[in-house]
């Protein structure tokens, strides 16, 4: 829950979205690049927060807080129960006996695998909006915000962060909650025991657009250990439905965690088994793919029915 001006714990990874990730003690655990394992109680709120975090300040004086403008926080716990609840295909028996079948074909695609849904429209613009401030306030965003003043030859400057932090996510709250939410699409992939990470940074090839004053690209959330989220916009689209929701085999859990490792820098949470540390998480930065490109993305994308520019595949063959 958002705390407003009452607290100087400013969480980017809301207490509520912890919750998912503790472990029956009630603790959550990360790793860092060289393998340092820790874990704290996630209700003692000391967990994904930078102090004074959201609040800009001009030499001694406290200018302004918008640790309150996270207030999308709140929703998290009616959020994700309303995601688990747009079941994968194959839950029922004839979806299962279909499943089945469909296993045997060569030429099956992911889409053939997902069952499709329509977001009501209040989940929709909740929904987006917790991607939206996840992103925003990471600490992969952050350090982006912050290092703008070097385009200029200046240092990083902290509080120059925070006012573009807190402009594109000013920006990014009045799309959500009042602009137009066509041409918006939700995979989600839900992965009953293998298990998701996250991390302090996530690919974001989706908030660069609010500049342009509009909701525009892809991302990728992990929102809990079962459960990740894909975001587009196509260019076109029918109405209905909106959503696809598909259970994902473990090679491509193994996937997005490995692009969670390149975007991650200092922790990397985890849910059970620790995971096997990457050698792009090693390296302690915050990287990102070269192109805004990745295989994996590109068969996402075929759910929502955006053609491929190209198909590649990446080592040897994985069974959907």
């Amino acid at each position: 829950m958002a705390r407003g001006k009452n607290s100087k714990n400013h969480h980017w990874w809301p207490v509520g979205l912890q919750s998912y990730w503790a472990d029956r003690a009630g603790d959550v655990s990360w790793i860092e690049p060289n393998g340092k394992i820790g874990k704290k109680r996630s209700v003692n709120r000391k967990i994904g927060f930078k102090i004074h975090g959201h609040t800009i300040f001009r030499g001694t004086v406290w200018e302004s807080n918008f640790e309150g403008e996270f207030d999308i926080d709140n929703e998290v716990h009616k959020i994700i129960p309303a995601l688990q609840e747009m079941k994968p295909f194959g839950r029922t028996p004839k979806e299962f006996f279909t499943l089945i079948k469909m296993l045997g074909k060569k030429n099956r695609s992911l889409r053939d695998m997902c069952k499709f849904y329509h977001l009501e429209e209040e989940l929709h613009r909740n929904l987006l909006l917790l991607m939206h401030s996840l992103l925003i306030r990471s600490p992969g965003n952050r350090s982006r915000y912050e290092g703008y003043p070097k385009m200029i030859g200046l240092p990083p400057d902290e509080e120059i962060g925070k006012a573009n932090m807190a402009q594109n996510y000013q920006i990014a709250k009045k799309l959500c909650q009042k602009g137009l939410i066509s041409n918006q699409y939700f995979v989600l992939m839900h992965s009953p025991l293998k298990k998701f990470i996250f991390g302090d940074g996530s690919l974001d090839w989706l908030t660069s657009g609010l500049v342009a004053n509009r909701i525009n690209g892809r991302t990728l959330l992990p929102l809990t250990p079962h459960l990740c989220v894909y975001f587009c916009t196509p260019m076109s689209m029918r109405s209905t439905p909106n959503c696809a929701s598909f259970r994902v085999a473990p090679w491509i859990v193994d996937w997005i965690n490995d692009i969670t490792q390149i975007y991650s820098k200092d922790r990397i949470f985890f849910h059970g088994k620790p995971p096997k540390i990457a050698d792009s998480f090693r390296r302690r930065q915050f990287l990102e793919h070269a192109e805004k490109t990745d295989t994996l993305i590109e068969r996402l994308d075929e759910i929502v029915g955006i053609k491929k520019r190209r198909y590649l595949f990446l080592g040897p063959s994985h069974s959907l």
